[in-house]
This record gives C-alpha cells, structure tokens and sequence, in this order.
C-alpha cells in the first residue's frame, strides 16, 4: 500500500500546472500511469484529497448500504465531485479552477503526506492547520495509544 509522507511547497506554473512532489509520485508506483483522484475534502478542511486508484476504489467499497438515506450525499459529494487527474511526463497536474477557488490556492500548493492520500492545501493555511494538528497531537498522545520511544513506551 502506498503511504503519503512528508510536506512540500510546489509553485504552479504559468500555463496552471503543478509539479507533486517525486516522493509522492513514488508512492503510486505503477498506478502512476492511473494518474489520481482528487476531491474537495470532506472532513471539513479547505483543502484538497487525492487518492491513488486503489485506494479511491476502496473508499467506492467502504460505502456500505445503497438504501441508507446518508449514501446520496456520500456518493454525490465524494464521486459526484470528484475529478481524476493524469500526471504529464514530468509529473505534473492541472488543477481545476473549480478545486483552486475552493482551496484558496492561487499561486502554490502545499502538500501533505496523511498516510494513505495526501491532502492539497493553499501554503498558508496547509502549514497552520499542520501545526495545529501537532500541538493537538503532542496534548492527547497518551489517548492515541502510540508506543513511542522514550517514557510510557515498552521500548523504554
């Protein structure tokens, strides 16, 4: 499975493409050529969510009863609104206006590694929610059950 690490600030260029960063391109290995899906996110965050095809068509599977009143809102605002996006050869993509205006990104992008997507952020507001998440992570690591190294931890 792929796994999105890491923060990068990538600038668009003058005919609105952006290069995602080599390590993230990395991380779809063959399903490159599938190119990603991308969504507004609908965890509430101003930004965006990009899938690789295998794990945009888990999200598909993980919807669970067609009939419940909650799945045409899911499936509208998840698939209705998403857009796949082909990387050129040097692993670019053109953002959508439409996910621009939404994200507030103008001129560069800010992206963040969450695991098994990534998010697209305009810079600003990507780093202070980032650091935001840290300061609440950092308060709460004893509810999250990590086992770090150091005190509390059974590698200690």
């Amino acid at each position: 499975m792929s796994v999105f690490v890491g923060t990068h600030i990538n600038k668009i260029d003058r005919k609105g493409r952006v290069s995602v960063p080599a390590s993230f391109r990395a991380a779809f290995g063959t399903a490159l050529a599938g190119g990603a899906y991308v969504m507004r996110s609908i965890s509430g965050a101003q930004a965006l969510d990009a899938f690789t095809p295998e794990v945009f068509g888990q999200l598909a599977d993980s919807i669970d009863n067609p009939f419940a009143a909650e799945h045409e809102d899911f499936t509208n605002a998840i698939f209705g609104a998403s857009q796949h996006l082909g990387f050129d050869a040097e692993g670019r993509v053109m953002l959508p206006e439409l996910f621009c205006s939404f994200a507030g990104i103008t001129d560069q992008v800010c992206f963040i590694g969450r695991g098994s997507h990534f998010q697209m952020w305009q810079p600003e507001a990507g780093l202070a929610q980032q650091e935001e998440a840290f300061r609440r992570a950092v308060e709460n690591r004893a509810n999250l059950g990590l086992r770090l190294a150091g005190k509390g931890s059974k590698d200690a």
